[in-house]
This record gives C-alpha cells, structure tokens and sequence, in this order.
C-alpha cells in the first residue's frame, strides 16, 4: 500500500506540472520583482558613492538621480509596450495612468506561464531543474530578455545596452529560476 502511494505520487503527472508551475510563477515574479527593486536601489547608491569620492557636490548628484528617475518612469519599459500593442489590438487606448498597471499585468502573465511550462517540463524531464532552476532562468534571460524582446522592437538591441544593465536582468532571471524551482519543490512534495 504504502509502495502505490509513493509510486503514484512519484509519476509525472501534467496536472501537478501545471498547478505547481502556475503557483511558483507568480511567486518566483514576485521575488524577481523585489530583487529588481533591490539591485536598482543598490546601484543608485553604489553610484552615488563613486560619485561621492570624486568630490563631486551631493546635491548635484540627487538632482541627476531625480532626472534619471524621471526620464525612466516616463519611457516605456518592454511589458507596457506589450500592454499598449494588446490594447490596440482589442480596439481599446491605453491610458497613461493605466500603462504601469498593464505593464505589470503583463510581467506576471509571462512569469506565471513561464512557470506552467518549467512546471510541466519538470514533471516530464526533471532534467530541466538542473541548477535549482537557475539554469531555466539563465535559459529564459537569454530566450526572451536578449533575443526576443530586441527582435520584437520591445527595447534597444543589446548592443546597445551597458553591461551592468544585462548583468543586472540576467541575476534577475537567475532568482527567477531558483525561486521558481524552490517553489515548485515545495508544492510538489504536498501534492
């Protein structure tokens, strides 16, 4: 009896991939989300300290962050072009103050599949959870961040693009993975 239920709860099961994926998406983007926040942070204040030691005037410094803040949140970021294309699509405008909402919406729609898919996969061949997941985030950088978004006109070619920025989205995606993969786990292991 206790052979069935450990053979039973051990075959891959597309089901479980689905639910334990779809699960672990929304909370691996949520993680990557606050580790983008974080590592943004990071690195103002990492700039600000170079800065800082080049003697150059604090308030002229905060005066350049404001600016670089703002020019930021006014350009549109992959996921909002997303969102407004959608919306044109269905024949709607996208309002202003509705483009972050949107943009965000679509983050976590692309993460959650993104986290069906590695759940599926992991259920079938659990080779893909090689690396805790970090190697399906590594994968998902390069797939989508590096190629696709740049083919679709979604950002600047990655050329274009300073080192640390990739650097940065890439470390993202590898929190993605293990997250992902820490989740997906747990979940698995109840079910």
């Amino acid at each position: 009896m206790v052979t069935q239920w450990f053979r039973r709860r051990h075959r891959p099961n597309v089901i479980r991939g689905v639910v334990t994926g779809v699960t672990a998406g929304i909370a691996a983007t949520l993680i990557m989300d606050q580790f983008q926040k974080l590592s943004s942070a990071g690195k103002k204040v990492a700039e600000k300290q170079v800065r800082l030691a080049l003697d150059e005037p604090e308030e002229s410094i905060d005066l350049d962050q404001r600016q670089h803040a703002e020019e930021a949140a006014r350009q549109e970021d992959s996921t909002e072009k997303v969102a407004r294309r959608i919306a044109v699509a269905a024949g709607r405008d996208l309002q202003a103050e509705n483009k972050k909402k949107a943009g965000r919406a679509v983050h976590y729609a692309f993460g959650t599949l993104m986290g069906a898919i590695y759940g599926v996969t992991a259920e079938l061949a659990p080779e893909v959870t090689t690396g805790g997941g970090t190697a399906y985030g590594t994968l998902l950088f390069l797939a989508a961040h590096e190629v696709a978004v740049p083919a679709f006109q979604l950002s600047p070619p990655p050329a274009e693009t300073p080192t640390t920025d990739h650097l940065q989205h890439w470390a993202a995606h590898v929190v993605y993975g293990g997250s992902l993969e820490l989740v997906r786990s747990l979940l698995r292991r109840l079910m």
